[in-house]
């Protein structure tokens, strides 16, 4: 507590009951009895507290899967409230047809490969024969044009096969691998670990793309969304630990710690959006479960008064200050606060002697000793 050199004082109203002139005679005025209170002053001090933030439980990682192709449901392998692994195959579409264009497609690629290999052993075989009539050219046993010609050949021959190992091959490979991928997109997977909330298909159905059909949710980490009070929002920061607790679950704490603050209040002011990610490996959370947050906070360096000194009335705190022997009620703006005191932010100074007990009695002005 950050009051020191208490003091028991009485304070003295003198009530005038009436005063009566009759024949010389009067009578005596009624003190009342006096009000005991304790001062203290205001230090600087330690102090050490917990925030409390409350708010709504739910799920930090939320897919929501559509088909990418249209098609009809073939399978569904898992059902709702079933928990899923990261890759694994929810339901299938029917690949009827792009397994018999994947057929024909490989087909035109042996085709496009035998045209090559015939090509090229074509070209083989004109330039070996160019190879031997042009030493028979140089040794002066045929002439000319006869070299010319099978140079032409040889030529067309090496055309030829570079188109037919070229373009022909290249498209028919380009077709099986688009019809690869679209054979892929056949099937739901999963992109995370967690549970199927929703399936809105059966087998048989037919699904369009874009259109959700599969949620799954992520339950190992949750998330806690609170507000936190303007006066107390500088005393947090992300990472922060915390210990988190929730109504429904009795006697059980979880470890979780701060994982967003805004930058901006909400729209009424005064309070900041915050996220707390909840660890729930074991699964005994539940999004949508009402739950508690307890930040441990601690200043080497406060205003603190005790919870007894602080007066509320009309939607604002207040404190008794003595100042030169009259009671002067001074609004403060306040921040932590724990079980025993409270962090004052504003409206007091180190030094400062204030009522910290029978505050709640005095008027505004009046005379204490």
């Amino acid at each position: 507590m950050a009051i020191v050199r208490l003091k028991t004082m009485s304070l003295f109203i003198v009530a005038l009951s009436g005063l009566t002139l009759l024949a010389g005679c009067g009578t005596q005025p009624a003190a009342a009895a006096p009000t005991p209170v304790k001062t203290g002053v205001v230090k600087l001090e330690a102090f050490k507290g917990d925030l409390s933030l409350t708010g709504v439980i739910d799920t930090q990682e939320k897919s929501n899967l559509s088909a990418q192709l249209p098609g009809t449901v073939v399978t569904v392998n898992a059902k709702e409230g079933a928990f899923v692994k990261k890759g694994e195959v929810i339901l299938s579409l029917d690949k009827k047809d792009l397994l018999n264009q994947l057929e024909q497609a490989q087909a035109g690629l042996a085709n496009n490969q035998a045209l090559a290999e015939q090509a090229r052993i074509n070209y083989e075989n004109t330039e070996a024969d160019f190879t031997r009539l042009e030493a028979l050219y140089q040794s002066g046993a045929i002439p000319k044009q006869q070299l010319e010609q099978i140079t032409a050949k040889r030529d067309i021959a090496k055309s030829q096969y570079e188109a037919a190992r070229g373009a022909g091959i290249d498209s028919a490979n380009a077709a099986i691998n688009a019809i690869n991928l679209n054979l892929a997109k056949m099937a739901i997977k999963s992109p995370i670990d967690g549970v199927l909330v929703t399936c809105n298909v059966s087998v048989g159905d037919n699904v369009a793309p874009g259109i959700p059909i599969v949620t799954v949710v992520s339950t190992n980490q949750l998330v806690l969304t609170g507000n936190m009070a303007e006066s107390n929002i500088n005393s947090i920061k992300i990472g922060d630990p915390i210990k988190v607790s929730a109504n429904s679950v009795p006697g059980r704490t979880f470890d979780g710690k701060i994982s967003y603050i805004s930058p901006i209040s909400i729209p009424t002011g005064q309070f900041f959006p915050i996220k707390v990610a909840v660890d729930n490996t074991e699964g005994i959370l539940k999004a949508g479960m009402t739950a508690t947050a307890k930040i441990p906070i601690q200043s080497s360096d406060a205003l603190v008064i005790p919870n007894s000194a602080l007066l509320h009335r009309d939607n604002k705190d207040y404190v008794i200050v003595v100042k030169e022997g009259k009671t002067v009620r001074t609004a403060v703006r306040i921040g932590l606060k724990n079980e025993a005191s409270t962090v004052v932010l504003q409206g007091l100074q180190a030094g400062d002697r204030i009522v910290i007990k029978g505050a709640e009695q005095l008027a505004d002005g009046v005379e204490v000793m």
